[in-house]
């Protein structure tokens, strides 16, 4: 049987609970650190990776309140 891949390094996924789940499906990863740099690049769990003009936005809204 073939191990599936981590979602964000590609290595295989041998260890089970390092799993994130959105509304594309149950993503899986290799180890913790590949889940948690996953959550950082991708804050709402989609494909859309945080960027300059989204980190300056989040800060903008944050001053205005």
């Amino acid at each position: 049987m073939e191990k599936e891949s981590c979602t964000l390094c590609g290595q295989p996924v041998k260890l089970e609970g390092f799993t994130q789940t959105d509304s594309d499906g149950i993503k899986k990863f290799c180890c913790g650190g590949c889940l948690s740099l996953f959550r950082l690049i991708y804050p709402h769990g989609g494909t859309s990776p945080i960027n300059k003009e989204t980190a300056n936005n989040n800060t903008n809204n944050e001053e205005s309140t």
